[in-house]
């Protein structure tokens, strides 16, 4: 007999793992100045980014993020709205947000860099560490 069950909705961009900078800034904040932080991405694909964070963001919070690709010179800008937190620390999340509103360009240095990494033989799950 058939499982009733929905078959999970599957993944139209290949998530790697990476570890690359990244800084963000939750773009409701009601602070008179901009808080910025910065992090280290854990794992990316073309529509979502996985972080580390000090903090507890809660799920649909909207963030900016600028994220530094290894063959780009300068930082890609992408929307993105905050998809889960899970505490791994002490003061340490898991954080997950999926992209809004992402610019083919930057789609395309994403995907651009999991194919070089992939043609180089260091597989789907890439790292790289600078």
């Amino acid at each position: 007999m058939p499982n009733p069950k929905m078959p999970e909705k599957p993944r139209h961009d290949v998530r790697f793992s990476i570890s690359i900078p990244v800084e963000y800034e939750k773009t409701y904040s009601i602070a008179k100045e901009k808080v910025i932080k910065k992090t280290t991405a854990r794992d990316l694909s073309g529509s979502g980014i996985q972080f580390e964070t000090d903090e507890n963001i809660p799920k649909g919070i909207k963030l900016s993020l600028k994220i530094k690709m290894p063959h780009m010179t300068e930082f890609l800008t992408i929307h993105a709205e905050v998809t889960n937190s899970k505490k791994i620390g002490d003061n340490s999340y898991d954080t997950g947000a999926k992209f809004q509103d992402m610019s083919r360009e930057a789609k395309d240095a994403i995907n651009m860099f999991y194919y070089i990494n992939r043609f180089e033989g260091k597989g789907p799950l890439a790292t790289y560490r600078k």
